[in-house]
């Protein structure tokens, strides 16, 4: 069309979808809040991205990179599938109509979108929850309609990254409302899910692992009466992938500049890493610590296989000791020890399952003197620290792994300032 060529060249950025050359329809047009995000499939198989902007019974108004040829197919609610041709004379850039010409639903076929699909595809969710709203009985009207809000309104933030679906269950069957359409949910965890919601009248939470692992799914089921309900599923994949990689990067950052302020001595390492401080064949000592006569205990078992240390040392690897054990019954209840013999050094490894050392409290917990939180090492760590010839920590919330390590040839303190008296 001539005028989309001329807005092209003369208004490279006017969106398409606002304007009723590009798809018109007068009343039955409607433009999208919210595009709906969608994926155009080929007869060859490969499948495009694309997103709805705005529609009436027969056209879609689509922005996608997909080629401008052939026919393609949308899969739009369940059990909705939408056959669909390109209209290359209209609109620009990527964002082009689609004609509609087949339609099918529930084994039902048509050349058009019927009322009830293009009334769910044009309705946003706060116009479908009132109108569900309505239908409930007066004294629960009110209240679902609240927590039902309260809970799309973060659906909508959700959805808006591409994560959401949004879904009405009914006597056992599904229906999608809105949201992600091409994302693969568990139907058998997810029906028996809202089977509970329904049979409670409670809302409920489960989040999933796909049977293969690779994604993570966080469902939410809300109760309309005894018979429906709402179901709300966020793919949080890219969201907990990215808080990880966020906190290996801290992970990373503290890890360097402790190394660099204690000399190398002070050492973070990964979970992976700490399972190998255990070495199985040079152990010499292990035992379960789950009370404080436990700590006397260790202490004598340990004094007798320090003959490799000089004598001058032996107090201060048992004070460093000690102190490592204390912080076992102080912050996780029990744990257990190993002394480990390697070459030219004694390796004595602690380790508990408790709520592990923040993030954030890591510096201040093993540097600062007298740092103590109810999840911190507490102020013995600083006698830890100034003793031992290196230190390896690693903590999480599974738990705490430290490995103390003192040298075979050296005598007396370690060449830095004495530390304050606790």
């Amino acid at each position: 069309m001539q005028k989309c060529q001329i807005c092209s060249q003369q208004y490279p950025d006017r969106p398409c979808q606002k304007c009723p050359d590009f798809i018109g329809g007068g009343e039955m047009r409607h433009e999208l809040h919210q595009p709906i995000p969608v994926t155009l499939e080929a007869p060859d198989g490969l499948k495009y991205p694309a997103e709805i902007l705005v529609l009436n019974p027969i056209e879609l108004g689509l922005r996608t990179k997909a080629p401008l040829q052939g026919q393609y197919t949308i899969r739009l609610l369940d059990q909705l599938m939408l056959e669909v041709r390109p209209v290359v004379i209209r609109g620009k850039g990527d964002t082009h109509p689609f004609d509609i010409f087949v339609v099918q639903r529930a084994g039902e076929t048509s050349s058009r979108l019927g009322g009830e699909v293009y009334r769910l595809l044009t309705s946003t969710t706060g116009q479908f929850i009132e109108e569900i709203s309505q239908q409930m009985p007066d004294h629960l009207k009110e209240l679902v309609r609240q927590r039902l809000m309260a809970e799309v309104e973060k659906s909508e933030l959700i959805n808006a990254m591409r994560l959401g679906r949004v879904l009405k269950y009914e006597r056992g069957r599904f229906r999608h409302l809105s949201g992600q359409t091409d994302m693969d949910l568990p139907m058998e965890e997810v029906r028996s899910l809202m089977h509970e919601v329904v049979r409670l009248g409670n809302h409920r939470r489960e989040v999933i692992i796909s049977a293969e692992g690779g994604r993570v799914l966080d469902l939410h089921g809300i109760p309309f009466d005894y018979q429906s309900g709402g179901l709300l599923a966020f793919d949080i994949t890219d969201i907990i992938e990215k808080e990880r990689k966020i906190h290996r990067q801290q992970i990373q950052a503290y890890r360097e500049a402790m190394a660099a302020v204690t000399g190398g001595r002070f050492n973070l390492v990964s979970r992976e890493e700490a399972k190998n401080f255990i070495v199985k064949e040079r152990i010499l000592l292990h035992s379960y610590l789950k009370e404080p006569k436990d700590i006397a205990l260790a202490r004598l078992s340990l004094k007798k296989v320090l003959s490799a240390i000089p004598s001058s040392r032996h107090y201060h690897v048992l004070l460093c000791f000690s102190e490592a054990l204390t912080n076992v019954l102080k912050h996780a209840v029990s744990g257990e020890w190993f002394a480990v013999q390697l070459d030219g050094r004694l390796r004595l490894v602690v380790k508990d399952d408790g709520p592990g050392i923040k993030l954030a409290d890591l510096p201040k917990a093993t540097l600062m003197q007298h740092y103590s939180t109810k999840n911190s090492l507490g102020c013995g760590f600083t006698l830890i620290t100034h003793y031992a010839d290196r230190l390896y920590l690693h903590t999480d919330a599974g738990g705490t792994m430290l490995a103390m390590e003192f040298d075979n040839s050296r005598s007396g303190n370690p060449p830095c300032s004495q530390p304050e008296k606790q």
